[in-house]
């Protein structure tokens, strides 16, 4: 192991606040959900999605650990090896959970489109289509080296396509900004007459802004720098992710705005009725007098 140094520092304590965050927001939404007696599916497809995001996180944190976002001169053959194997098979839970995220974000955005053919249609599309990319990216990312420990060089004999892991990588997420798209989008549509005009451009904007991983997946053609393409990519796949565990719970909090206006309303009239005027001294002690 080695110390946490270059791309790896961000990596390592953005993955940390991410996954306590998303964790409390989750716990809140579940204890709400019983509260209002309203658990399901789209709670139970969140927590699937929550503890896969978990292991992703996990082993990212570990990553960091054995030299993820610095330079194999950096770094020990033993720890590059190890760190590649940590990485790779964090890739394959993090595709996983991109499905749950989004099909539990779907399942509360179709219980909204209620019959609304058209877009019952356009939700079950983006179900599919992130289903089929994370089923092609497993896949492929799984025949990225024959055999596949050649990857970390437990083996020497064997062949590699390193772009390979670009490529899909790419194809992976331009799909997920497509249905981040239409789920950022879609719920300003289904809401129209709500004003959710700020709340839609937020959301565009940080959908958008996942974009940027694009430019970052070249790196993994270098596969003697891949410990060093995984700081960059690893923080927006965490990102990504952990954005979509605390966004898709959100809504399920809104319960919680009804005791806040509740215990508002309660203390203004609690204020009110501590301001009224008080009766003269005299007035009571007469009172008192006339009733003896």
């Amino acid at each position: 192991m080695v110390n946490v140094a270059g791309d790896g520092v961000p990596l390592l304590y953005l993955t940390i606040v991410f996954l306590v965050l998303s964790w409390f927001i989750f716990v809140t939404r579940v204890g709400v959900r019983r509260w209002i007696h309203g658990f399901g599916t789209d709670d139970w497809l969140m927590g699937g999605g929550l503890a896969l995001y978990t292991v992703t996180a996990s082993l990212v944190i570990v990553c960091c650990f054995y030299g993820a976002g610095q330079y194999s001169s950096a770094l020990a053959a033993g720890d590059v090896q190890t760190g590649t194997k940590l990485f790779f098979i964090a890739e394959f839970f993090y595709a996983a959970c991109t499905v749950l995220v989004k099909c539990s974000i779907s399942v509360t955005l179709l219980r909204i489109a209620d019959a609304r053919r058209r877009f019952v249609w356009t939700l079950c599309a983006v179900m599919g289509l992130t289903a089929v990319a994370a089923v092609i990216f497993i896949i492929v990312i799984a025949n990225i080296c024959h055999p596949i420990t050649m990857l970390w060089g437990e083996t020497t004999e064997g062949s590699c396509n390193p772009s390979l892991n670009s490529t899909v990588s790419f194809l992976f997420s331009a799909a997920s900004i497509v249905t981040d798209l239409v789920l950022g989008i879609l719920p300003g549509i289904l809401l129209w007459n709500i004003r959710m005009k700020k709340t839609v451009k937020l959301s565009v904007i940080v959908i958008l802004g996942m974009a940027a991983l694009l430019r970052y997946l070249t790196l993994y053609d270098d596969q003697n720098e891949f410990m060093f393409s995984t700081g960059a990519i690893g923080l927006w796949s965490i990102l990504e992710e952990g954005i979509g565990i605390i966004a898709g719970s959100l809504p399920a909090l809104r319960p919680l705005l009804s005791l806040r206006a509740f215990w508002r309303q309660w203390s203004r009239n609690r204020s009110l009725i501590d301001k009224r005027p008080k009766p003269p001294a005299w007035r009571s002690h007469s009172s008192a007098t006339a009733t003896a």
